[in-house]
């Protein structure tokens, strides 16, 4: 489902990279409104929102794009692609704070350490979403 009010201009000088994260994240009713709240102070020093990172995850050729938000306690993130002018979420994942993710290929590869555990979980295009796939 496309997130309300947020468009993506096409074309060459278009996609994803044109949408403010921020934007992004106050429009898509799927993100909590804690996160809401805190976007104010982005960007600054106390902005919780990382860095966004542009990928192509879907094989299409152009990249999409991956948030990740400190919440106490937490990391919340979320992976969007975008088509025919609209965006919409791909991945909505929870983890410990010390979650970090990383591509390898097409695949996005989270890995979560704490409490003296490690996983990794490792996410794949199935033609509509981010799914988790085996790894190993």
């Amino acid at each position: 489902m496309p997130v309300p009010q947020v468009t993506v201009p096409e074309g060459p000088e278009g996609g994803l990279r044109k949408v403010s994260p921020e934007q992004l994240l106050r429009a898509d009713p799927g993100v909590p409104e804690v996160v809401k709240g805190s976007l104010g102070d982005c960007p600054g020093r106390r902005c919780r929102l990382r860095t966004p990172v542009y990928v192509d995850l879907t094989g299409d050729g152009k990249p999409e794009l991956v948030l990740a938000f400190d919440d106490t306690g937490r990391t919340l993130m979320w992976a969007y692609t975008a088509s025919g002018g609209s965006v919409r979420r791909v991945l909505d994942y929870a983890g410990p704070q010390q979650m970090t993710a990383t591509a390898i290929g097409r695949d996005l590869v989270v890995d979560e350490s704490g409490e003296g555990r490690k996983s990794t979980v490792r996410f794949r295009w199935n033609g509509r979403v981010l799914a988790p796939v085996p790894v190993g």
